[in-house]
């Protein structure tokens, strides 16, 4: 699956420069943050030439949300864990989250170009698609799941629990601190599960 801004060229272009153009980009993402990176230094990091970038990219948004896929293809994936149960499936949902947690791109840089994206509105909505949807499409099938099983509710409009996680992560993000697994069980076991298994008030 591309990305929505995934504008390369096709035909004869020789590809293999492209992994190396996506590890720079990220690298000096990583190091200025997207709002001070740009495209000489991109290729002066990848060791080829701007029009080089340029025929395979058409704009920094759509480089830079090319390279979160290529190097973290799971911010792609949309599939939640279903163990039977709720607090199983947010056990299983940590765990995941763990495995990536000293990945080469990590939550936090994900997370940082989101909230950058802001100046940016072609950024924005890719990196929402990466970022909300995936993270609340993941959480808001878990509780789905034990709605259908009789664990919470079914009645009740558990929507603005599939907020939380990312809107705590992002927080964390502005407070320069690391939005990683034990961040993430901290914020289910706080606020996420109580406020699933609360009683309805009149």
């Amino acid at each position: 699956m591309e990305s929505k801004l995934r504008q390369r060229t096709d035909g004869r272009l020789d590809r293999s420069r492209d992994p190396a153009i996506l590890d720079a980009a990220l690298a000096v993402v990583s190091e200025n943050g997207y709002d001070a990176a740009n495209m000489n230094d991109i290729a002066a990091r990848a060791g080829v030439g701007k029009a080089a970038i340029y025929r395979r990219w058409a704009s920094k948004a759509a480089l830079v949300t090319d390279a979160l896929i290529y190097w973290r293809p799971d911010l792609l994936t949309k599939e939640a864990p279903d163990t039977g149960s709720l607090a199983g499936d947010f056990d299983a949902l940590i765990e995941q989250i763990g495995r990536i947690d000293d990945d080469p791109v990590p939550n936090d840089l994900v997370l940082r170009v989101a909230l950058e994206a802001a100046h940016d509105p072609d950024l924005a909505a890719a990196v929402d698609d990466l970022v909300l949807v995936k993270g609340k499409g993941l959480v808001a099938k878990i509780v789905a799941q034990a709605a259908v099983r009789g664990e919470i509710d079914p009645d009740r409009d558990w929507s603005m629990v599939a907020d939380v996680v990312l809107a705590m992560g992002r927080l964390q993000g502005t407070r320069g601190q690391t939005a990683d697994a034990r961040f993430v069980r901290q914020v289910i076991d706080t606020l996420v599960l109580p406020a699933l298994r609360a009683s309805p008030t009149a």
